[in-house]
């Protein structure tokens, strides 16, 4: 009889450990699924910021994935970045060094390239999130390089190629009834 309740106590103490390592490993698995979580929602909003930022994705839902150079609207992302080397003087974006970046998702270990953003990207996404009051001033900038277009008898930045919104904004920024059309 002693032996009998040796060993029924014997497994419901087995049992009672075992419950006891799958509550622990239920856990970790939740823990784990939660990390995942918030680390996949860090991730979409930087990509969020980015797209908005350099005009890479105009879809609001889709703007939480990564889009390159070629999914953007090139001439746009071109006239913010000139709209950012404008307004402020501390920092300098090259379109070559951003077109770079964005070329390729991932870096030659297999991470998103985002979370290794060099510091003058980091730099504009931040500047156009606050300074830049969420792309006003790039708005503003657009609709003052528009109006100096439409002077000029030129058409639209959207119609034209890359390379012509290149030449025309550098004109603009040399033109000076510039600083006229920037002051409204």
């Amino acid at each position: 009889m002693k032996k009998k309740a040796t060993f029924i106590i014997c497994i419901i103490s087995l049992l009672l450990i075992g419950v006891i390592f799958y509550g622990i490993h239920l856990n970790q698995l939740k823990e784990e699924a939660k990390k995942e979580a918030e680390e996949k929602r860090e991730l979409e909003l930087l990509y969020y910021d980015q797209n908005t930022a350099f005009a890479l994705c105009y879809e609001p839902k889709k703007r939480f994935f990564y889009h390159g150079i070629e999914d953007g609207d090139k001439n746009q992302f071109i006239v913010n970045i000139y709209a950012y080397n404008n307004a402020q003087s501390e920092h300098e974006l090259s379109s070559d060094e951003f077109i770079d970046y964005i070329s390729e998702e991932y870096d030659s270990e297999g991470k998103p390239k985002i979370y290794s953003q060099p510091s003058n990207v980091k730099e504009y996404i931040h500047w156009y999130n606050t300074d830049g009051q969420k792309g006003k001033v790039v708005h503003d900038y657009s609709i003052c390089f528009g109006a100096y277009l439409m002077e000029k008898g030129k058409p639209n930045y959207w119609e034209m190629s890359y390379e012509e919104v290149v030449a025309n904004l550098e004109e603009f920024q040399k033109d000076p009834e510039y600083i006229a059309f920037m002051n409204g």
